[in-house]
């Protein structure tokens, strides 16, 4: 008999459990060990009954989203979904906090029965919940900042002596799951002068696409924006695709914005930009895949080491999920396997050439 997904509930508004409890209870995969009313209660029924996930309010009495998040990363990790009602920019704002924090991903918070989209939003929510549940999350060390220094974990380097001396024309990252953390750091760090266009491209809930933008321009030392199709890129500027669309390149400096049927229920899927990467840039590229779930842009990242493309997968001690860059080290589609810290130093080698 398959084990049921123990789930942890954490939401200080008796209407909003009441929800969650009813959607969860209306499917067998699923066991509710108990009901959190703030953070301070997470944290110890988390400790106690050792939930496999958790779904996480925000704002709350006692300790909010944030702290709680940041104590269980520490203390005793497990996967944790933000459930965030995402209309105002202070709760995403916050929502992202809580990404830093250690959590996985934010979801929206599921419409009522009676609501048009109440069983799309509601299966929604027990799927977010029954995937991020298959994920082994690493301990959170501490909270990263632009002036931490940097780690000391050893690089796995697969081949550094056979790259030819080609200076590349585009960088790209894509990145799942505890990407955005990661994301974060290489963009506090990075040269502000580099003299080539960014994309990125993260799974992230198509309702937070724009806070996602928002967020990353409080820090990066790049300008970040949401491309639009057939836009001209600039040297040194960083751009995301739109909500629920996928980033491509339509040929050399131009960008490609499509609503193609989603790659393995992705979109915007990392495999469908490396893809037009590797058919426009090649050799000429840098491609980076970074912590998340999953394959996607695994396979694709191959492709592009094939064409003589620089290709980075996320160490395993720095990444909160290693199943991508897992996955490309395994087929033999990463030419460096670093740490973030690391990536902006080869960036930054690859900029002064």
């Amino acid at each position: 008999m398959n084990r049921k997904i123990r789930v942890l509930i954490v939401e200080d508004t008796p209407t909003c459990q009441s929800l969650l409890k009813g959607i969860l209870s209306e499917d067998s995969r699923f066991e509710i060990i108990g009901i959190a009313v703030d953070g301070t209660q997470a944290v110890e029924f988390v400790a106690k009954f050792h939930p496999d996930v958790v779904s996480m309010d925000i704002y709350m009495p006692l300790m909010d989203g944030v702290v709680a998040t940041r104590h269980i990363m520490q203390q005793n990790p497990v996967p944790i979904v933000i459930v965030s009602s995402f209309y105002t920019p202070a709760e995403i704002k916050m929502s992202f906090k809580i990404l830093e924090a250690g959590a996985l991903t934010i979801l929206p918070k599921p419409f009522g029965p009676g609501h048009p989209q109440y069983l799309q939003t509601a299966k929604y929510y027990r799927n977010t919940l029954k995937m991020m549940s298959e994920i082994k999350v690493s301990r959170l060390k501490s909270s990263i900042s632009a002036n931490d220094k940097p780690s000391h974990t050893a690089s796995r380097v697969i081949t550094t002596a056979d790259f030819p001396d080609i200076k590349y024309k585009l960088i790209a990252i894509g990145a799942s799951a505890g990407g955005p953390v990661a994301i974060q750091e290489i963009l506090s760090r990075i040269p502000n002068n580099i003299d080539v266009p960014l994309l990125i491209v993260q799974h992230i809930d198509a309702n937070f696409s724009v806070g996602f933008c928002d967020w990353l321009n409080t820090f990066s030392n790049l300008p970040v924006q949401i491309a639009s199709d057939g836009e001209q890129m600039l040297p040194g500027h960083v751009y995301l695709p739109p909500g629920d669309h996928h980033l491509g390149i339509k040929r050399e400096g131009v960008i490609s914005i499509s609503n193609d049927p989603p790659l393995k229920g992705l979109r915007p899927a990392v495999s469908y930009l490396f893809r037009n990467i590797a058919t426009v840039y090649g050799e000429t590229a840098l491609c980076i895949l970074l912590s998340g779930m999953g394959t996607d842009g695994a396979i694709e990242l191959k492709a592009l080491r094939e064409t003589g493309a620089i290709t980075i997968a996320q160490d395993a001690s720095s990444s909160l999920v290693h199943g991508m860059p897992g996955e490309a080290i395994r087929l033999g589609g990463a030419s460096l396997i670093l740490s973030p810290q690391e990536i902006v130093k080869e960036i930054s080698r690859k900029t002064k050439q």
